[in-house]
């Protein structure tokens, strides 16, 4: 029997990385999630491995609750035929996939190859094939044409890429189009929203995102370009 492409895919992960599938359960649809089983341990022993400095630590494989906001918020929009929608620092994948399992024609991106390799295992796992998968680099993006509609949960979290980031937001959204990002309160993220007010203008609304042991407050930015900016 020929080795499916998931089956391939699969291989590759379990050879890097020590992994179980579970399920999580976004609005009235559960996804089929692959996660380390001990992210945690895992990343201390890669610490006690090698000098800080030199290591890619894989916080890209966690489910972060800024995900879980958006694509819980993007499940419940409508799809309308014909809007091409981005995802930005999709990590393993699953808001794209969340999308795309509600009708929406997504692209999912990342700059981390191995999230990527997460990332297309979810589209085959979760049985959406029709969602592309592709690295993206925002210092140099290689677009087609700019999109509808831009997501992104936590991508704002480092101040460096700040001003890549909303280089990368102008040239890749349409004039008409629209922003959605979401992310963890403690992620102040203050110099990157003054850079965005130069040419967006957006609303901001709060979720708190409860556990047994603690809460989260996530915030979700709608984010259009400026009405003089829609021109461009």
């Amino acid at each position: 029997m020929a080795v499916s492409e998931l089956d391939r895919i699969m291989t590759e992960i379990k050879a890097k990385y020590p992994v179980e599938v579970v399920p999580l359960n976004i609005g009235a649809r559960t996804l089929q999630v692959i996660q380390l089983k001990d992210l945690g341990g895992y990343i201390e022993q890669l610490v006690d491995a090698e000098p800080v400095a030199c290591l890619d630590l894989p916080f890209w494989a966690k489910v972060w609750e800024a995900s879980f906001v958006l694509a819980h918020f993007i499940g419940r929009q409508p799809a309308v035929p014909g809007r091409r929608i981005l995802e930005i620092g999709a990590g393993i994948g699953i808001v794209g996939v969340h999308a795309a399992l509600c009708g929406h024609d997504i692209t999912i991106t990342d700059n981390n190859d191995d999230a990527l390799l997460f990332a297309r295992a979810h589209v085959l796992l979760n049985g959406c094939p029709q969602a592309a998968v592709r690295h993206l680099d925002w210092r140099i993006p290689d677009l087609e044409q700019p999109y509808d509609m831009i997501l992104g949960a936590d991508v704002v979290y480092d101040r460096r890429s700040y001003g890549d980031l909303v280089r990368f937001l102008k040239r890749a959204l349409a004039p008409d189009g629209i922003i959605f990002l979401a992310k963890n309160e403690q992620f102040q993220a203050t110099a990157f929203l003054a850079a965005l007010t130069e040419s967006f203008e957006f609303k901001q609304t709060v979720q708190t995102i409860r556990s047994q042991d603690r809460s989260e407050r996530i915030s979700l930015f709608a984010i259009r370009p400026k009405k003089f900016d829609r021109g461009r």
